[in-house]
């Protein structure tokens, strides 16, 4: 392989079928503007995830690799959690608008790969290419833990039964898109003892928010006010234009800051999801920072 310091005079090298990995430095030496679209390079480093980088137009697509060997995995988390933990994370940046693209998780064997796509400039520099390659991998890792170590999910309540069922599962696809995980309470298993309604504040309890499918009466409109009232969960209500199960809580939309309602029409259903889960993020970081603010004991720790 070509040294930093030399002029690249072919490609040839990172063209054929069984190349040999470069390090970061090699990399940074490669003037990657010029990347033919039939030339994949290769790179593996230590402390650096393995990528492979080629070229789509005026666009640097770095697949990068995350392989996790679960016999020798230390992680709090099982492989297993934390391999999908990281494709929903790439999965939520990529809402964000992050340069992020394909996920995808291969787990059939005791070695798990997570791969997804960064999207850079054709022209950007190759070192500021290797920083943005490692920091997009932090970026996931931490991303990973948050989503685990905070519950990142969500509960689906609503009508449960006919095509109202096929709604509620519409809606927790769509969440499970966005890198979410969504719960229905029908699909939940119970426990003996436990009643429905302990059952409904058990699972929403651990989840970040709850979205409610409002349009047609069942017996979720039991379940609203121990939610919302009770445990104060904060709740993104959905409700077809012009339909509704009920008037009774229209006017605790207004009174209450956590409580959100979300018009919709049928083939835009979607994008109410989109726009319920950003309030409720949105929600989460604004009481979040005022909880800092105004409790003593939340405020951040001032570093030495």
């Amino acid at each position: 392989m070509i040294e930093r310091d030399e002029k690249l005079d072919t490609w040839d090298d990172f063209k054929c079928e069984d190349q040999e990995p470069i390090g970061t430095y090699e990399l940074e030496g490669l003037p990657l503007s010029e990347l033919p679209e039939d030339a994949r390079v290769w790179v593996m480093d230590s402390y650096f995830p393995d990528t492979f980088i080629t070229r789509d137009g005026d666009v640097l697509m770095c697949r990068i690799e995350e392989h996790i060997y679960t016999k020798f995995w230390q992680h709090k988390f099982s492989a297993y959690a934390f391999s999908h933990a990281m494709e929903r994370a790439v999965r939520r940046m990529i809402h964000e608008e992050h340069p992020f693209a394909n996920p995808d998780v291969d787990d059939e064997d005791v070695h798990i790969y997570v791969r997804w796509d960064l999207r850079l400039p054709r022209n950007m520099p190759a070192a500021d290419v290797v920083a943005s390659i490692k920091a997009a991998y932090d970026l996931v890792y931490a991303r990973a833990d948050s989503i685990l170590d905070n519950s990142d999910s969500v509960l689906v309540l609503g009508k449960d039964t006919g095509p109202s069922l096929d709604l509620l599962k519409r809606i927790a696809a769509h969440l499970e898109e966005l890198g979410y995980y969504a719960f229905i309470i029908k699909d939940q298993p119970d426990k003996l003892g436990e009643g429905v309604v302990q059952k409904v504040m058990r699972y929403a309890l651990t989840c970040k928010f709850v979205i409610i499918e409002n349009t047609e009466s069942s017996g979720h409109l039991y379940e609203i006010p121990h939610v919302t009232k009770s445990a104060e969960c904060i709740s993104a209500v959905l409700q077809e234009t012009g339909k509704g199960a009920t008037w009774m809580f229209e006017d605790a939309f207004f009174k209450h800051k956590h409580w959100k309602k979300f018009d919709y029409e049928p083939e835009r259903l979607e994008q109410a999801v989109e726009d319920a889960s950003q309030w409720a993020e949105d929600f989460v970081k604004q009481f979040g920072s005022h909880q800092q603010h105004v409790l003593p004991w939340m405020k951040p720790k001032a570093t030495p």
